[in-house]
């Protein structure tokens, strides 16, 4: 396998590990709301929506489960195998 490729499929494992846990929250946020409303039969669309902002607002604000760090490793990964990238064959 060329090393791009490797290096693609690293990048597209390091994204999944770093936004599942931040989609998970939202999507069972999204669930609670909905049962709520389901319960209580509450059409209200602020009600389905402030709580998912608000959970991402927080998210944002704490670093999603340590995202950030994870694509600051990968950029750094991609910094350091930049040569090996120019120098091969894309053949």
């Amino acid at each position: 396998m060329p090393f791009y490729l490797t290096l693609l499929q690293h990048a597209f494992a390091v994204e999944l590990s770093a936004i599942l846990p931040s989609v998970g929250v939202l999507l069972s946020i999204g669930l609670i709301t909905s049962i709520l409303q389901a319960i209580f039969q509450i059409e209200d669309a602020t009600f389905a929506l402030l709580p998912k902002t608000m959970a991402m607002i927080a998210l944002a604000f704490t670093g999603g489960f340590g995202a950030l760090g994870i694509f600051s490793a990968l950029a750094r990964n991609f910094i350091t195998n930049a040569p090996a990238l120019v120098h091969q064959s894309w053949y």
